[in-house]
């Protein structure tokens, strides 16, 4: 797996939530209940787009904050980099959850 990010010594850290039980999300597409929410010394990292191949194998997909991710690239990502997850099961509290910066005025 890649990383591109700046060069230091300082560790990725992603921070993902993961939507359950009634949030609309986990219904509409239970193959992609994983979101990166926010990231430190990193923009973006590169998963696999092939759950099958080893990390790093294959074709890549870049990925950065707001995207979904499917449950083998977030345990990918979970193994890479340092990682927390949150669970969000009610979409009022994704709302409250999303950073400031990334609401347009």
């Amino acid at each position: 797996m890649i990383a591109l990010k700046k060069k230091m010594d300082n560790p990725i850290k992603i921070h993902l939530i993961r939507y359950t039980g009634n949030h609309p999300v986990a219904s509409v597409s239970p193959d992609r209940v994983f979101e990166i929410v926010e990231m430190e010394n990193a923009v973006v990292v590169d998963v696999n787009k092939q759950a099958k191949k080893e990390y790093g194998e294959g074709p890549q997909v870049s990925c950065s904050v707001g995207d979904r991710l499917s449950r083998e690239q977030a345990i990918q990502i979970a193994a890479s980099y340092q990682t927390t997850l949150t669970s969000v099961s009610s979409a009022e509290l994704t709302a409250t959850r999303t950073p400031r910066v990334l609401l347009k005025d």
